[in-house]
């Protein structure tokens, strides 16, 4: 089953939360932090965010100049078990569901910690994919397989190699949890991104800068939802006026 990979290893890290993080706290808070985090995501889009996207899409270009050559060396590992493997942590139709049901099994405990990180790992795969899909949309670039060349870019043909879909899953779903839980955990969790995001050459489904372009959109998007929901503090609810049922308090983040 695709699901038991995903469950074997974020269930590990839900349950070796130590004995501190184990502490009670209320569930509204994953309402209110979807709402907060894309106010925040769109009111900060300024020449600062601007500048960095154009750096990161021109540093992309000039990687791209080595796709054929990359992409040629990686499919020599094609064979690769433990590649393919890796393949299952982009699958976002097994991600998704995966992260729902780890989220759902941790609310029925007190460990915030492995409760935030799932929760942040959710919402970072939907944004992430929300964006990859449609770049490749706009790009319509042809994968390697298709025998177009890497230079084959065709707007809403119908093409969806850049970026890499599964390269942004990966990232979007293993960042959050490397950034909870840091230390050689969160070293093994990016490594397993990023062996995710190289198997996608390995089997011709995408060129190098596919894979860049998709590890760059998921592991911001998880890097910055974490920032945000670490700095967000706790969520209180309190008895409030007559004409209200309760009065919720959050603490805003960081700018």
């Amino acid at each position: 089953m695709r699901f038991a990979p995903h469950l074997l290893i974020l269930a590990g890290l839900a349950l070796s939360a130590p004995a501190e993080a184990r502490q009670a706290d209320d569930p509204i808070r994953f309402l209110l932090w979807p709402v907060e985090d894309v106010r925040a995501i769109s009111g900060g889009l300024n020449l600062k965010s601007a500048g960095i996207a154009t750096g990161a899409a021109a540093g992309i270009w000039l990687m791209s100049r080595h796709d054929e050559s990359l992409t040629d060396w990686a499919n020599d590992l094609e064979s690769n078990r433990g590649l393919r493997l890796a393949q299952e942590f982009g699958h976002a139709r097994v991600v998704r569901p995966t992260l729902g049901v780890l989220l759902v099994g941790r609310m029925m405990t007190g460990n915030t910690r492995s409760q935030d990180a799932s929760f942040t790992a959710l919402e970072s795969v939907i944004l992430a994919n929300l964006v990859t899909n449609s770049l490749k949309s706009v790009f319509g670039r042809a994968r390697p397989w298709e025998n177009r060349g890497s230079g084959s870019f065709s707007p809403f043909s119908g093409h969806r190699s850049m970026p890499s879909g599964h390269a942004t899953t990966a990232f979007a779903s293993l960042t959050p949890f490397a950034l909870y839980y840091g230390g050689i955990v969160g070293g093994g969790l990016f490594l397993l991104a990023t062996t995710t995001a190289f198997s996608r050459m390995a089997t011709n489904a995408h060129w190098f800068s596919d894979v860049v372009a998709g590890s760059l959109i998921g592991f911001s998007t998880g890097w910055v939802l974490t920032r945000r929901h670490v700095a967000a503090g706790r969520v209180t609810v309190r008895p409030g006026p007559a004409s209200l049922a309760v009065t919720v308090s959050l603490n805003r983040p960081r700018p």
